[in-house]
């Protein structure tokens, strides 16, 4: 029966995928019926990756670059870094925790994955390390503060002159008589910028907000803050830093509605544009450029006298301050006549108030990235603010409460060659496969070993993958998405059996570790590709349910007939209608196959992960048996 169920699905092995990408206007994503973060699963590896929501979408912002998020917040179990491509998918992440500001920068010629990671707990900043990553994902560099001051989580960039920049919050004393009757002997977190060799780590410049401004410039209160050195006040919050070709610094103040040109020398203020004490003619209407608010993410883009900035202007700040609808603002400014005005202003037409957080990014193709910080979307505009592509990547029912965030929002192009070997999975006659980081594969080809040869460390060298007589040509199949679908053709007995990733050109990129495959058995063999050199071979018992839901659902889903999965599956599938029609692996726990896969209690999975959050939404309702027990899932419910 599994031959003949596996040949009907084989027959339709280009329907089948392993990761199924983004949703398309589904309302029941953004309502948050498929959890409060919704994620794909794999075969291959234990790696979570996001499941997006394409709201508007266009061929215009398929240029084969790479989406650059750092999801964090309460609804989301596996933190950090995560590189998307162009159609949605996965293609990179690792766990680092709370993560921070993933950028892609230049440096001495080479590309490097740039962020913050570190403890984010600290009133509103970080005590953390500024990470700098290779295309093979080492890390090249890790910079902490000059000083022994702690290096923040809200800015780091690399300056057109090769060194780095990066937020400081420095805890001093203060005099806070003139604010709100405050303590003379109090405390602040001062807004600190450092500049340093990234080389060395030496300091080579350092401006403290304190120096340069007041207290009566702050739109912020103390709020009871300020009294003792555990709660010192965040007068300023400093967000952003850029500098210009000629030396001198721009520097966002969230709490001061300001945005400061400060001289790379003396460190004094040259202008302010915004704020108290705006130094600019607004030559806008309604003084809309400089009537920003709750700013982030300032960036310069002409280093002339007559210059060019982009800002992310929140417009709000959440609870006790005004909501209002954030932007991304592209102005100029004459800073000889010293007046200001919007070239372009970037508004979504699915309104979004983002009470903290947010970027914006001129790309390379003249279009504009906003990532909206507290609430999990971005948008890519043209550069006149029309829209081309709105996506979310949590459900619109989480966003300003924190269920998922991301920093900040970028897009760059990226060539990702991990030193890992690929992560397989086989089973009856598919094989998984998936290469976390791999940016460069285009083919994937699945080889086998007869099962009376052994095969050895030199057999499994790279060298000759494609050429050595010992290796079965058994499939081969164009990568699609993170973790793609081998067919194994049915008249192969057991064997030992790997994959090989070819590029474009038809290269070897990297090859597998063997594993031992066996149509016959009710075991997967899965081989981990962890480190250079080395990897791991496991194999688990597996529930036929799970393997049938994991390794055929997709076919089903879209089979006209379900009278087939009814023969073969043993198991009720009911179509209805929905957003968008998608097949969904059931999860295996991080273990990878275990055995464990069916301890499904009160709708948890074994690690206590939502069933509903990573089961099967995608169904509108199904059954079966588990363990003895009938267990009934609705929408992705779990209803006992």
């Amino acid at each position: 029966m599994r031959g003949a169920l596996a040949s009907a699905l084989l027959s339709l092995c280009g329907l089948v995928q392993a990761d199924y990408g983004p949703y398309i206007q589904s309302g029941d994503y953004d309502a948050g019926k498929f959890g409060s973060w919704p994620t794909e699963t794999y075969r291959s590896t234990p790696i979570i990756g996001p499941t997006l929501n394409y709201l508007e979408s266009s061929t215009q912002c398929k240029d084969g670059q790479y989406t650059l998020i750092s999801p964090r917040g309460g609804g989301v179990a596996t933190p950090g870094p995560m590189i998307i491509d162009q159609d949605g998918h996965l293609v990179w992440t690792k766990d680092y925790g709370k993560t921070y500001n993933l950028n892609v920068y230049r440096y001495r010629g080479q590309d490097y994955l740039t962020f913050w990671a570190g403890n984010d707990g600290i009133t509103g900043h970080g005590d953390g390390t500024y990470y700098m990553l290779d295309s093979n994902y080492q890390e090249a560099y890790k910079i902490r503060g000059a000083n022994g001051l702690p290096a923040d989580l809200h800015e780091f960039h690399i300056t057109l002159n090769e060194t780095a920049v990066f937020t400081i919050y420095e805890t001093r004393s203060a005099d806070l008589r003139s604010v709100e009757d405050g303590p003379q002997d109090g405390w602040i977190y001062d807004g600190t910028f450092q500049e340093v060799d990234i080389e060395t780590g030496e300091l080579l410049f350092q401006w403290r907000a304190s120096d340069h401004f007041t207290f009566a410039e702050m739109f912020r209160g103390r709020e009871g803050n300020g009294e003792s050195e555990s709660r010192p006040w965040d007068f300023f919050h400093i967000n952003s830093i850029d500098k210009d070709v000629m030396g001198n610094f721009l520097v966002s103040s969230r709490y001061a509605n300001c945005l400061a040109y400060i001289d790379g020398h003396s460190g004094s203020v040259l202008w302010r544009l915004g704020g108290a004490n705006n130094s600019f003619t607004d030559l806008s209407p309604s003084q809309s450029a400089t009537n920003i608010t709750w700013q982030h993410h300032a960036r310069f883009h002409s280093p002339n006298k007559t210059t060019s900035l982009t800002v992310f202007d929140n417009a709000s700040r959440g609870i006790g301050a005004p909501t209002l609808t954030s932007r991304g603002l592209y102005l100029d400014l004459d800073t000889t006549a010293m007046t200001v005005s919007i070239r372009h202003e970037y508004w979504n037409p699915h309104p979004i108030s983002s009470q903290s957080q947010g970027s914006v990014q001129v790309l390379d193709s003249g279009n504009v990235l906003l990532g909206y910080g507290f609430n999990a979307a971005w948008t890519e505009y043209n550069i006149h603010g029309d829209v081309l592509c709105h996506v979310h990547f949590g459900p619109q029912t989480g966003f300003g409460i924190g269920d998922i965030i991301s920093y900040r929002v970028f897009k760059h192009p990226w060539v990702g060659l991990p030193l890992t070997r690929p992560d397989l999975a086989v089973y009856a006659y598919e094989a998984a496969v998936s290469w976390n980081g791999a940016t460069e594969v285009a083919t994937w080809v699945l080889q086998g070993v007869s099962s009376s040869s052994s095969p050895s460390d030199s057999d499994d060298s790279d060298n000759d993958a494609l050429t050595s007589p010992s290796f079965n040509f058994l499939a081969a199949v164009p990568k699609n998405g993170f973790e793609t679908i081998l067919p194994i053709p049915l008249h192969i007995q057991k064997q030992a059996l790997r994959v090989v990733a070819l590029n474009a050109t038809g290269q070897v990129l990297g090859v597998s570790r063997f594993v031992a495959w066996d149509p016959a058995s009710n075991e997967a063999a899965v081989t981990y590709g962890m480190g250079e050199s080395g990897g791991i071979v496991l194999t688990g018992p597996v529930r036929s349910f799970v393997f049938y839901v994991i390794g055929f659902v997709s076919a089903v889903v879209v089979l006209v007939g379900i009278g087939l999965a009814n023969r073969y599956l043993g198991e009720r599938v009911r179509s209805a209608k929905r957003d968008r029609e998608r097949g969904n692996w059931v999860p295996v726990d991080n273990d990878g196959f275990n055995g464990d896969e069916e301890d499904l209690s009160d709708g948890e999975l074994s690690d206590g992960i939502e069933f509903s959050l990573l089961g099967n939404p995608r169904l509108a309702s199904y059954e079966d048996v588990v363990g003895g027990r009938r267990d009934r899932f609705v929408d992705g419910e779990h209803t006992g």
